[in-house]
């Protein structure tokens, strides 16, 4: 998986995410260090988070189910690719 394929993942992701945690808009933005209407865009595919927000994004979430299962491995291994 590439970079782009990376950002990709975790753009269709987000939303999963944050219902999985059980956080709203509002939360889930400001612990992503985005603003709400970035993040609604995200969640509508008009946006994307780009690396930087990727990579914290899923730090910040490393044990989410969601994630392992589309990795389908550590994400701090792919990171590191």
């Amino acid at each position: 998986m590439n970079k782009n394929e990376f950002i990709k993942l975790l753009d269709g992701k987000l939303k999963l995410i944050r219902t999985e945690y059980g956080l709203t808009q509002d939360k889930m933005a400001s612990v992503s260090g985005i603003s709400k209407k970035t993040l609604v865009e995200i969640e509508k595919n008009r946006k994307s988070l780009g690396w930087t927000s990727s990579v914290a994004l899923a730090s910040i979430f490393s044990d989410s189910t969601i994630l392992h299962d589309a990795i389908g491995g550590d994400i701090s291994d792919l990171i590191m690719l």
